[in-house]
């Protein structure tokens, strides 16, 4: 457990509207929490199966809550837009939430941890040098997976920055700016990306009355107060939906420690272990884009791996086969290895089509010789070819003399997760590996 210290006076003023909200709050508080920032601690013995939170309905500000003449004036925009442009624009109406408004992070501290906002030598190529030598292939500081770009030869063809997540954030913060700038001529993007990413980090999925008929499902969006201080975790506390949100403890939470409230009163309090919550099965990558954050330990971190699955499927009649039976794309790896739809992929290229109906079938049988030819191929042209982009990634990371702040700190572990996930996946893989050391 990090240091923990009080969270400051306007988040104690805010605890107190919050409960004046009738948002009930059960034996814990918010604190500053070292590494983490803010998050939500144990202030005494919490048990299994006890209620934490309870937020009703009433307090939640969803698209409802914005008044019908500010809605109507932005046509169509996504609830994401909207809620955003009324907490940029909404001028008098915002006075209700002013307290809670206060504890949200400052633009500075997305800043530093959102890869939408960093400098863009974050975002372009580099030419890796050693010892006087150019690199032909240049070395991207962002993961494919958020930037959408790889540094190998072997995969230059497959270049595109649209498939990164990076790329798809930014298109749809585009989209809603571009209807909500409509409306506000004099206002910037700026100010607006601001509150776009807050929302985009601080919301939950919530069903409205009737949105299952004209809602998208990324569009059901929804703030909502306190529980928005929980951080995440690849588990948690139990999150339920009903009226409202409810967080139920998943397991019994210490209280040990104790420590000033704040710098003018002696009270203290007893607090303990960090309380999580779990915004979903999702890989450090789609957590550092969205989010602005990794875990340093995430069960389900994973690599997208289209690219390197399909850059070898040189023949139409392949994916034309994967896309009739289901299989063409979403192929990972993970710690444990590839997933069964890259088996079912990488079985185009190494078994008749007989034989590959029956491996997806479940029929092939135990034969030896194609799970060495499978096991082979996944070697070189997946786990070597993302391997050597790790490495050349951290070498490149080394020598820049950015390494030492937010953006470079964040890439260079990730790269370096990046680079443990394939070994851990290499040892499930009885084929002798070429690159990996």
């Amino acid at each position: 457990m990090g240091n923990i210290t009080s969270p400051g006076f306007q988040h104690e003023r805010f605890t107190k509207w919050a409960r004046e909200q009738k948002i009930r709050i059960n034996g814990v508080g918010a604190a500053q929490v070292s590494g983490r920032g803010l998050g939500i601690i144990a202030q005494r013995r919490i048990e299994a199966g006890e209620e934490l939170v309870k937020v009703p309905a009433s307090a939640l500000l969803t698209m409802n809550s914005i008044p019908r003449n500010f809605r109507l004036a932005h046509g169509d925009i996504s609830v994401h837009g909207l809620l955003a442009s009324f907490l940029a624009f909404g001028a008098a109406e915002l006075s209700p939430y002013t307290l809670w408004r206060e504890t949200w992070p400052s633009p500075q501290e997305l800043e530093d941890s959102m890869p939408i906002l960093w400098p863009s030598n974050w975002k372009t190529a580099h030419v890796r040098r050693n010892s006087g030598t150019v690199f032909p292939s240049p070395v991207w500081a962002l993961p494919p997976a958020i930037g959408g770009h790889w540094g190998s030869w072997k995969m230059l063809s497959h270049t595109d920055s649209s498939s990164g997540l990076l790329r798809q954030q930014e298109r749809r913060l585009q989209e809603d700016w571009a209807n909500a700038s409509k409306d506000f001529p004099g206002e910037t993007l700026e100010k607006y990306r601001y509150y776009w990413l807050l929302v985009n980090t601080r919301s939950f999925y919530y069903d409205l009355p009737g949105a299952e008929y004209h809602q998208a499902r990324q569009d059901r969006m929804v703030l909502c107060p306190f529980i928005d201080y929980f951080n995440h975790q690849d588990h948690g506390c139990h999150v339920a939906f009903n009226e409202g949100y409810t967080v139920t403890s998943d397991r019994n939470y210490g209280a040990q420690l104790s420590m000033n409230r704040n710098d003018y009163f002696s009270l203290k309090i007893e607090i303990g272990e960090e309380i999580f919550v779990s915004y979903g099965n999702h890989s450090n990558d789609f957590l550092l884009v969205e989010y602005g954050f990794i875990l340093e330990e995430n069960r389900w971190d994973s690599l997208p791996i289209d690219d390197l699955v399909l850059h070898h499927m040189i023949y139409k009649s392949a994916r034309k086969r994967l896309e009739n039976a289901g299989y063409l794309g979403d192929y990972t790896l993970s710690r444990e290895g590839v997933c069964h739809r890259t088996q079912v992929a990488i079985r185009t290229q190494t078994l008749g089509i007989p034989e590959w109906k029956k491996f997806i079938e479940g029929r092939d049988g135990a034969d030896m010789g194609d799970e060495r030819r499978a096991d082979a191929y996944i070697v070189t042209h997946i786990m070597d070819v993302y391997y050597s982009e790790a490495a050349n990634a951290l070498r490149c990371l080394e020598t820049m003399t950015e390494l030492q702040s937010g953006p470079g700190r964040v890439l260079f572990k990730r790269w370096s997760q990046i680079k443990h996930l394939i070994l851990n996946a290499s040892h499930k893989t009885p084929v002798p590996t070429q690159g990996l050391v």
